[in-house]
C-alpha cells in the first residue's frame, strides 16, 4: 500500500466542537458491519461548482464585464457573440473536472448541538446521526489510524470556507490561503457548516478507448461505467473504542429504537445510543 500524505486545511474547528454526520439504517450497518467511512466522489455531488478555485471565479465575472464593456460600444461587439478568454477558461473548466473526477470525499456538520435543518435535509424518520468529538477525529486522521481500500496520493481534512461568489470583491480579499480546491463553497451551502474529509488520487481509474471494428460504442461505454470508482472507504482501525454516540431521529419510532439498540448489542459496540434533543421540535 503507498504512502499517504495527511495535510490538514488550516480551517479547523473549534477543539471543543462535535462531528455530526447523518446516517439513513442502510449507511448505519454499512459503518457498522465494515467500520468505515463512505467517501464520495466529488462528480456526484449536488454542487456542480464542487472544486471550483477563487481564480477560475475572477476570471469568469471579470471576462463577462469585459464581454459587456465591449458590447456596450456598439459597432460590431453589439451584434457578434462574444466569449473572452475562451482558452484559459476551459483550462480552468476541464481542470475543475479533473480535481471531480479523482477527488473523494466524506462530509459532517460542525457543531455543538443538532440541527433541525440538517435532520430534515438528510434524514428519514427511521435515520440516526452519529457524533464524535473534532479532537478525537482529527487526532486519528494525523495519527493514521485507519487504511483506504484502493489508491490514494493524500489525504486533506477542515472546514469549509464559505464565500459569496456572486460578490467577487469581497472573495478577491480573501486570503490567498483559503483558496484551496474542494474547500470553498458558496455561502448559499452555510447551513451545512460543513467539515470535509477528502483523499485525493490523481491517476482517474483508465478509460478504455473505442477499439474500432472491434467493440461498439455502447460496450466501450459499459466497461468504462462498470471500471469506475464512485466511492472509496476509510476504515478507522480503532473503530469500536472511539467514543461515538448514536442519535435517534427525532421522530423516531419506539420500536425502531429497540431494533437499533439490538443491532448495536449484536455488534459488541460499546456506543452511547440517546434520543434527540429535538424530540419535542418535531412533535
Amino acid at each position: 500500500m503507498n504512502e499517504l500524505k495527511i495535510e490538514p486545511y488550516y480551517n479547523q474547528p473549534n477543539e471543543n466542537s462535535f462531528l455530526y454526520r447523518y446516517l439513513t439504517i442502510d449507511k448505519l450497518l454499512d459503518l457498522l458491519l465494515s467500520e468505515r467511512i463512505s467517501l464520495v466522489r466529488l462528480n456526484l455531488f449536488n454542487d456542480k461548482l464542487e472544486g471550483s478555485s477563487l481564480k477560475h471565479l475572477f476570471l469568469n465575472h471579470f471576462s463577462e464585464l469585459a464581454k459587456k464593456d465591449m458590447q456596450s460600444q456598439g459597432g460590431t461587439f453589439g451584434i457578434v457573440s462574444l466569449t473572452v478568454n475562451p482558452t484559459e477558461r476551459n483550462k480552468q473548466s476541464r481542470e475543475r473536472e479533473i480535481f471531480q473526477d479523482t477527488n473523494y470525499a466524506s462530509c459532517w456538520y460542525i457543531n455543538n448541538y443538532e440541527s433541525v435543518a440538517m435532520w430534515q435535509l438528510y434524514s428519514k424518520s427511521d435515520s440516526v446521526a452519529i457524533k464524535i468529538p473534532y479532537e478525537v477525529l482529527n487526532k486519528e486522521l494525523l495519527n493514521g489510524n485507519f487504511e483506504i481500500n484502493s489508491k490514494y496520493d493524500k489525504l486533506k481534512f477542515g472546514a469549509i470556507s464559505y464565500h459569496r461568489f456572486k460578490n467577487i470583491e469581497n472573495v478577491e480579499q480573501t486570503k490567498i490561503k483559503t483558496d484551496t480546491q474542494g474547500f470553498i463553497k458558496d455561502s448559499s451551502f452555510d447551513h451545512e457548516r460543513e467539515f470535509r474529509i477528502m483523499v485525493e488520487n490523481k491517476d482517474s481509474e483508465k478509460k478504455h478507448l473505442e477499439s474500432r471494428g472491434i467493440l461498439l460504442d455502447e460496450d466501450v461505454l459499459e466497461l468504462n461505467n462498470s471500471n469506475e470508482i464512485k466511492v472509496k472507504y476509510l476504515k478507522l482501525n480503532n473503530f469500536k473504542e472511539l467514543p461515538f454516540e448514536i442519535i435517534f431521529h427525532p421522530e423516531c419510532q419506539k420500536w425502531h429504537k429497540k431494533n437499533i439498540e439490538k443491532i448495536i448489542q449484536q455488534f459488541n459496540i460499546k456506543f452511547n445510543i440517546i434520543d434527540s434533543e429535538l424530540t419535542n421540535t418535531f412533535k
